[in-house]
């Protein structure tokens, strides 16, 4: 599992910068830039730390952007701030987030215009504290908004060699914007710029996993029919476990390992057609019976080496096994059969019976039980 040499936090390994403090993953990236120097700093300085230690706790980008603008605007003492993005075709600056106005999340600003414009297009900061009388300033989005700006700040907000945007304040409160000013709101840029390209990465990544999720389902459902099972078992299963996992109050992250869990737990039976390509050898003659119950210890072995869905290795591995030590594989202690096991097994039997009363609902622990008479009855 990656970690930050910096500061030890957990990170996904397509990751450059560290989400909580910044911290250069790859080669070719240079960290955030940091507060400005000096006693009238070093508070702001401390702020700044402070903030991104916690951005690990925004639950999306959205969120983790406004938590950057409001603290910009706090410690620049600045009436609004904005965020913007630059678009695919790197033509255009949109807005990300920005208080004030609702209408600016519907303007877009050419990079040949504006003070926005020319920091993105020669990739400095900048201050401007008469705007009317630069001209670098296109007074269109105040005319849009009916806001009148006094005074600007901006960074670049750049990743490695790539530009992602622009990071604005507007209006200072008392005074003039100064170079302190503009030190703080490069650092801010630099975390707004970690924070997008980590997200980006992520995203990509999730929908790559997502892909492959679909896939090894399908494939699983395809192989499956040894258990008698009907077209969408796998997806009956993976909402029904969520439902229980619920009811029983398990955590966010044990819900979703659980749910992938329900999701792949027949993926072995994919690996039984190709098991050399995971180290093992199955003898021709082995019985049907004998090559069915080695399905789930190959579909934990498959998963335990994709490292997103290995948490869910040990709930596939024991599906078929039970707490009183009945199922297979044999070799697996009773002791070892968690509630989360349970939910895959119960759901498991109750999807696979035809005859739903002869379930020998003993097998399982009573909350798990419970949790699932409470799902089918609703």
């Amino acid at each position: 599992m990656d970690k930050c040499q910096s500061c030890n936090k957990i990170i996904l390994s397509d990751y450059v910068f560290c989400p909580r403090c910044g911290n250069p993953l790859k080669p070719g990236y240079e960290a955030p830039a940091t507060m400005g120097s000096g006693a009238a700093c070093e508070d702001d300085a401390v702020r700044f730390f402070d903030l991104a230690r916690n951005l690990s706790s925004a639950d999306n980008i959205d969120q983790l952007l406004r938590k950057i603008g409001t603290a910009a605007e706090s410690i620049l003492q600045a009436e609004r701030s904005a965020i913007l993005l630059l678009d695919e075709q790197h033509e255009n600056l949109y807005f990300k987030t920005a208080t004030g106005e609702e209408i600016l999340k519907k303007i877009t600003i050419p990079i040949s215009e504006g003070v926005a414009g020319w920091i993105a297009r020669n990739r400095q900061p900048l201050i401007v504290n008469d705007p009317y009388s630069d001209s670098r300033f296109s007074p269109e989005t105040d005319k849009k908004t009916g806001y009148k700006t006094k005074s600007i700040a901006g960074a670049p907000m750049i990743a490695g060699s790539e530009l992602i945007g622009v990071v604005e304040v507007l209006n200072k409160k008392d005074g003039q914007f100064e170079k302190c000013d503009i030190d703080n709101l490069t650092g801010f840029a630099g975390l707004a710029a970690v924070s997008i390209l980590n997200t980006r990465l992520r995203a990509r990544q999730e929908n790559i996993l997502s892909n492959i999720l679909d896939y090894l389902v399908m494939g699983s459902e395809a192989m499956g029919n040894a258990e008698g099972t009907s077209k969408g078992h796998t997806w009956e299963m993976a909402r029904m476990a969520s439902v229980m996992t619920k009811e029983m109050q398990l955590s966010e992250e044990t819900r979703q390992t659980v749910h992938k869990a329900a999701m792949l737990h027949d993926v072995g039976f994919l690996g039984l057609e190709n098991p050399q390509l995971l180290g093992f050898e199955i003898p021709p003659a082995l019985p049907d019976e004998a090559r069915f119950r080695l399905h789930p210890v190959i579909g934990s072995e498959m998963i335990k080496r994709i490292k997103p869905l290995a948490g869910a290795a040990p709930y596939i591995a024991n599906h078929h096994r039970y707490k009183n030590g009945e199922g297979f594989p044999e070799n697996i202690s009773p002791a070892s059969i968690t509630p989360e096991t349970e939910i895959i097994s119960i759901l498991e039997d109750y999807l696979t019976c035809r005859d739903k009363n002869k379930i020998n609902f003993e097998r399982y622990s009573g909350q798990v039980r419970n949790a699932f008479l409470k799902t089918v009855s609703d």
